[in-house]
């Protein structure tokens, strides 16, 4: 086998640790117990790394990681929790379909951002791109009335919703 690559582990493991974080949370219960089974999680990982094939998602295979940390987890602390094995599946089988559905929204959503005019895509930039920007300072910058501002948003928000809610309706249907 390999020798692990202790570079590679951790940008891997500091680009997905949230969404492994958010994984675990609703496993365990309390972001205490969740940031444990992080730590433990990661400890696996690394022992196992060698065998990581970079050629598949990291993520995928840190989530089984995390999936039997959690039933580790429930085993040690039995006496404390209402959680089964068999209920522990069930919320991680959910909470994948529900992080599926989300990945196909943020599809979606881009596909519908790209279809927008040039001056609309523009506008959604200046407006939440930049930190702390409210519609007042971009009336200020722009010289248009933060009602009108505040309009146009909306409509672009609107013709977003559409878009998105088409393509998923679309995407369902086939």
């Amino acid at each position: 086998m390999a020798e692990a690559d202790p570079t590679l582990f951790v940008r891997l493991l500091l680009q997905h640790q949230n969404a492994v974080l958010r994984y675990i949370v609703p496993l365990v219960g309390n972001l205490d117990d969740a940031q444990d089974v992080l730590q433990q999680t990661a400890l696996a990982l690394w022992q196992k790394f060698d065998q990581y094939d970079p050629a598949r998602p990291f993520l995928t295979w840190a989530r089984r990681f995390a999936h039997n940390e959690v039933l580790m987890h429930h085993r040690r602390r039995r006496r404390y929790t209402f959680l089964t094995d068999e209920l522990i599946q069930t919320l991680a089988e959910r909470q994948a379909e529900q992080e599926s559905a989300a990945q196909q929204r943020r599809g979606a959503l881009q596909a519908c951002l790209e279809k927008l005019p040039e001056a609309d895509r523009l506008l959604l930039d200046e407006r939440y791109a930049a930190s702390g920007m409210t519609v007042q300072r971009l009336a200020a910058a722009t010289g248009q009335t933060a009602n009108v501002l505040y309009k146009a948003l909306t409509r672009i928000r609107r013709r977003l919703l559409d878009c998105v809610s088409r393509t998923l309706a679309l995407a369902d249907a086939t």
